[in-house]
């Protein structure tokens, strides 16, 4: 396999988890590995854990817990997987996904950087660290929930990703996609997670496995088990991703998703399913679109379901209308803002900006953020001429999606509808 001790100087690039989209000028398009994976030293890990301590702990899954790890000696931040040992069962989660990952590599996996062996020779596995959590996080966390553009690429990008899987030779079956097992990297792009109880090709003496709610009905017994397993979870997936309501939860009725959207879906009663924190979006088609793949990834037919390869081209054309109807109203400038009872219009300073009225939900306090004035924030509403918009305070020269920012006195506005 081509093991070396990450004990190496020379290891210090090509380890560093931050970097490795950068080792290609076409990342998306590499499928090879830019590095090679590495054995740690238990000592240099658990040094770099402050001893697995609660304050570097990431999270815990159904198969261990996970630690943030620093490892100074190589200037390196990776994540670091400590997994439960298994007593009776069928295979070690740990030493499967070792496996699994340390075959294929992919820029929408959270890809192996290496493992190490702890004094009981159980195995510790590092991966690429995700600064930005977890799709689940992300649809049902306290902060504010992703909007359709945002949603649709997530979506296509674990798409990709299973597509990946199910290309690869023999087949890799996930067996385990759900939102907590895809998690956000550094730039917002969603990464599949969690090979545990993935399996390579056909495997007859394994038990069914994978999480209740995405668990494909099929699947009863080992030789059920096929790719269309992963496509029905990825049903789930979507249709979570559209309601922002969990595969499972018991505050309604019917509890699963799947038992409540697919009837919505097949009446036409399409905003019903929309996550009523955002609603439902403007282009009407990209959602039918949308909705129709969730629902037929779900049938109860396996031979029914689409292949990931046409779930992947379904989704680039639903991302593909999302993000044109967001940028529909693109207008980038500095424009004078009058605010009077709760309405706003503002007016192109050197015709950089149309003219734009928009409801003032909330002009922040005054906050010195950078470029040496007194700035607040405008957050704006929907309207006809603008999609759903969000607040985002210039910092540093300003940043993409940068909504409104004005002083407190004469209410200047930057105006960047970029895509949610």
């Amino acid at each position: 396999m081509g093991y070396f001790s990450c004990n190496n100087k020379s290891a210090i690039a090509i380890c560093d988890s931050y970097n490795f989209e950068l080792l290609s000028k076409n990342p998306k398009r590499n499928r090879r590995r830019p590095f090679k994976i590495a054995e740690f030293d238990f000592s240099d890990l658990h040094s770099a854990t402050d001893g697995f301590s609660s304050a570097k702990l990431l999270g815990k899954g159904s198969h261990g817990w996970v630690y943030k790890a620093e490892l100074r000696k190589l200037g390196l931040i990776a994540a670091v997987k400590k997994t439960k040992v298994v007593v009776g069962g069928t295979g070690n989660p740990a030493d499967n996904e070792v496996d699994i990952l340390s075959r294929i590599y992919h820029p929408r996996l959270v890809n192996l950087i290496g493992f190490g062996l702890d004094s009981n020779q159980h195995k510790l596995i590092v991966v690429e660290y995700m600064p930005n959590g977890s799709l689940f996080d992300q649809l049902h966390g306290l902060g504010r929930p992703p909007g359709w553009v945002k949603r649709t690429r997530f979506a296509l990008q674990v798409a990709w990703a299973v597509q990946f899987l199910h290309s690869s030779q023999p087949p890799i079956i996930h067996r385990d996609i759900k939102s907590s097992n895809v998690l956000i990297d550094g730039d917002f792009n969603s990464r599949i997670s969690d090979f545990g109880l993935a399996l390579r090709g056909h495997v007859e003496d394994v038990r069914p496995a994978g999480t209740l709610g995405y668990l494909d009905p099929c699947y009863l017994a080992p030789g059920d088990l096929s790719t269309k397993s992963d496509v029905f979870s990825f049903g789930i997936l979507l249709l979570e991703m559209i309601s922002g309501r969990n595969a499972i939860d018991v505050n309604y009725s019917p509890p699963s998703v799947v038992e409540w959207a697919v009837p919505e879906i097949r009446s036409g009663n399409l905003e019903a399913i929309c996550d009523p924190r955002i609603g439902a979006p403007d282009d009407e088609e990209a959602l039918r679109r949308m909705a129709v793949l969730a629902a037929r990834c779900v049938r109860c037919a396996a031979e029914k379901r689409p292949a990931m390869a046409e779930v992947v081209e379904g989704l680039k054309s639903v991302y593909r209308r999302m993000k044109a109807g967001s940028r529909r109203c693109v207008k980038v400038g500095v424009a004078r803002v009058e605010v009077k009872d709760g309405v706003g219009r503002s007016k192109s300073i050197g015709g950089a900006a149309s003219e734009i009225k928009f409801e003032a939900l909330d002009i922040g306090s005054g906050k010195r953020e950078g470029f040496g004035v007194k700035m607040s924030t405008v957050r704006l509403s929907r309207s006809k001429s603008m999609g759903m918009v969000r607040s985002r305070r210039l910092i540093n020269g300003g940043r993409k999606n940068v909504i409104a920012v004005g002083s407190v006195k004469s209410k200047l506005l930057l105006v960047d509808f970029d895509e949610e």
